[in-house]
């Protein structure tokens, strides 16, 4: 089992750049450094969806972030 699960691990490793590059294309992007301020911006972006506002989502903070686990 060791070498499978090892084996799982390097293959989604080696996909790990492809599918952060797809981060831009989604509709959201929280990123989890910070539980309680991760869990703050999934109850504002639902709030604001469910009451049809307007919610402050910052593409660039996303970017900045792939490019900081892409180098």
């Amino acid at each position: 089992r060791d070498m499978k699960d090892k084996n799982i691990v390097d293959q989604r490793m080696k996909q790990f750049d492809k599918d952060v590059l797809q981060w831009k294309n989604y509709d959201f992007v929280v990123i989890n450094d910070d539980l309680e301020n991760c869990y703050e911006q999934i109850i504002q972006l639902i709030n604001s969806n469910l009451n049809n506002e307007n919610n402050y989502y910052d593409i660039i903070v996303v970017e900045n972030h792939i490019k900081k686990l892409l180098n």
